[in-house]
């Protein structure tokens, strides 16, 4: 009997040591819930991005525990290591002083929309001279586009605002990620779908990263598993699965 509890407990440490080596390390993933569809609390997993980036950690091993907080937050808690993974950043040489970024995941179009019965087409900088040009307030575009001084910007607080100023011709034009264009047009604007045109040629296009917080050490580690994950849910048509999902 004592060698059948011996025997026992032996096995139990041994389930006890499996168990431990197989459990997800936890991550504080953060994300500024504002940036629909790419991510939002009330979509549908928390969102395109999220969906793919909560995804591909698990599938790496991790435990993704998702927290909603302000840029300014965020920003500050990965430099303070208070955040592991920011899940939407693009990627600027001030970031990357605090931020481990992964490859892009997912591709950002920024794009110009006009009303359809406006002549205007778009295919260089140049272009834009003259024209009058609805932005958010400190929105990173493009630098080129946000120094020129050629280009008439008007401010303005929200993309919704700059849509309804486009359809009332207070302006010529606004920009911004192309699925949040169609994301708020088809959400807040569904009768203005039909006279408003998204400009095919981008101003420019940014790579959507995960940033890890430099403060963990095993911040590329974490990156190298991402990266691989992605290309694995690709290949195996994961990936593809959770854009339509969010279309």
């Amino acid at each position: 009997m004592n060698k059948l509890t011996h025997c026992l407990a032996g096995l139990l440490l041994f389930v006890g040591a499996l168990a431990h080596t197989v459990m997800a390390s936890d991550l504080k993933l953060v994300h500024s819930g504002n940036w629909q569809p790419y991510s939002g609390e009330d979509l549908p997993e928390q969102g395109l991005a999220i969906d793919l980036v909560t995804t591909a950690l698990k599938r790496a091993g991790y435990n993704p525990l998702v927290r909603v907080d302000s840029l300014e937050q965020i920003l500050e808690g990965s430099k303070t290591g208070i955040y592991d993974v920011f899940a939407t950043p693009w990627y600027t040489m001030d970031r990357d002083q605090y931020l481990y970024f992964s490859q892009p995941y997912l591709e950002s179009h920024i794009c110009f929309i006009k009303r359809k019965d406006s002549p205007f087409e778009y295919a260089g900088f140049d272009d834009l001279e003259g024209m009058t040009i609805g932005v958010i307030q400190d929105y990173a575009y493009d630098e080129d586009f946000n120094q020129s001084p050629a280009i008439e910007k008007v401010r303005a607080s929200s993309l919704l605002e700059n849509l309804q100023k486009l359809i009332g011709k207070e302006i010529d034009l606004t920009l911004d990620d192309e699925r949040v264009l169609r994301y708020q047009i088809n959400r807040f604007m569904p009768g203005n779908r039909e006279n408003l045109e998204i400009l095919d040629k981008p101003l420019v296009v940014r790579g959507v990263n995960i940033g890890v917080s430099r403060k963990n050490p095993d911040h590329k580690k974490i990156v190298a598993d991402f990266n691989n994950a992605i290309a694995a849910m690709k290949q195996d048509g994961t990936y593809d699965s959770i854009l339509k999902k969010h279309e």
